[in-house]
């Protein structure tokens, strides 16, 4: 089925009458989707009211151009809201995500009697490494797998997985 075809399919339900350009964005790239949607106007399937707004001319009929256009703005206000708590639910979920790695490492930590203690090596480290004016320091996850890993409850191997895992989920690395 072509772009042209798909987009006078998903015409036929709406009840609103407003047809967004975003609305078929995902139907193919958009140059397909603008050769589409002039080939619908020149047919008269579809009437431009402004930029990325169309609709069908019956419904221009109907109700009107500014009907119309106020009814696409609040389509465009709901999509907006949606995108808004879709983004507000992903931080929501990626920090708990984030706290699944730091619970597992601090349970660990309390479990075997493990703090860090910063030893003279990682003392003079942080200050070569701010004097050289790298802006990086580690969490106290960070530090407690270092502790983990010098009092042989970690693998090296395993405290990579855990460090990687952590910063992945802290960061979006």
């Amino acid at each position: 089925m072509n772009i042209k075809n798909r987009i006078v399919q998903s015409l036929r339900p709406r009840k609103d009458g407003v047809f967004l350009r975003s609305d078929v964005c995902s139907f193919g790239s958009a140059s397909q989707v603008s050769v589409a949607l002039n080939a619908l106007l020149q047919e008269g399937a579809l009437v431009k009211l402004d930029r990325g707004i169309y609709a069908k001319p019956q419904d221009l009929e109907l109700v009107g151009k500014d009907t119309l256009i106020e009814r696409a703005i609040v389509k465009v206000a709901k999509q907006r809201e949606v995108k808004r708590l879709s983004i507000r639910a992903d931080k929501r979920n990626h920090r708990n995500r984030a706290n699944v790695t730091a619970s597992y490492v601090r349970r660990l930590a309390k479990k075997e009697g493990i703090v860090f203690t910063p030893t003279f090596a990682d003392r003079w480290a942080r200050a070569v490494t701010r004097l050289a004016g790298d802006d990086i320091r580690s969490d106290k996850i960070d530090d407690l797998l270092v502790a983990l890993t010098r009092a042989g409850k970690l693998s090296p191997r395993d405290m990579t997985k855990l460090l990687i895992a952590h910063h992945r989920s802290q960061f979006s690395v």
